[in-house]
C-alpha cells in the first residue's frame, strides 16, 4: 500500500499516538483478549501497527479498525458462519453499517452533550467547506 500511495484503513490518528494511545481501543483489546476464543485478525492489526509506528507514533491502530479485526474475530470465534458465509457478510459490507451505526450514535452524543452544556451547535465556516460538482 505505501508503494501505490494508499493509507493503510484503520491505521492512523490525527490526536492519538504510541505516546497517548486511544483508552477505547485500549479496553476494546482487553476485552476481546480475555474473552474471544481467538483473536487472529486483532493480532495481525497489531502486527500491522508494530510496522507502520517506525515510520510514525501516530499511525497507531485506530478504534475504526479495532473494530473491524474485532467484527472478524467475532464470525470466526462464534463458529456459526462458513468461510462462505463471512465472505459474503463482509462483501455485503455489514462492517460498514456498524461503522455508520457508531459514527450516528457518536454525532447524536455530540449534540446532547452541546446541549446539555448550553453551547450552540457547532457549525463548521461555509467558506472552509469544499463543494464538488457531480459529473453526469
Amino acid at each position: 500500500m505505501k508503494q501505490k500511495g494508499i493509507p493503510i484503513p484503520g491505521i492512523g490518528h490525527r490526536v492519538k499516538s504510541a505516546k497517548n494511545p486511544d483508552r477505547r481501543v485500549q479496553l476494546l483489546k482487553e476485552y476481546a483478549q480475555k474473552n474471544f476464543p481467538s483473536t487472529s485478525y486483532l493480532g495481525y492489526a497489531l502486527d500491522v501497527e508494530k510496522v507502520t509506528l517506525k515510520k510514525a507514533e501516530n499511525l497507531i491502530l485506530n478504534v475504526d479498525g479495532c473494530m473491524a479485526a474485532l467484527f472478524l474475530d467475532a464470525l470466526i470465534s462464534c463458529t456459526q458462519f462458513t468461510a462462505d458465509e463471512i465472505d459474503e457478510i463482509v462483501e455485503i459490507g455489514y462492517g460498514n453499517g456498524l461503522f455508520a451505526l457508531a459514527r450516528s450514535i457518536g454525532i447524536i452524543g455530540h449534540v446532547l452533550d452541546q446541549k446539555r452544556l448550553k453551547e450552540g451547535l457547532y457549525r463548521h465556516p461555509t467558506e472552509d467547506i469544499l463543494y464538488a460538482k457531480e459529473d453526469k
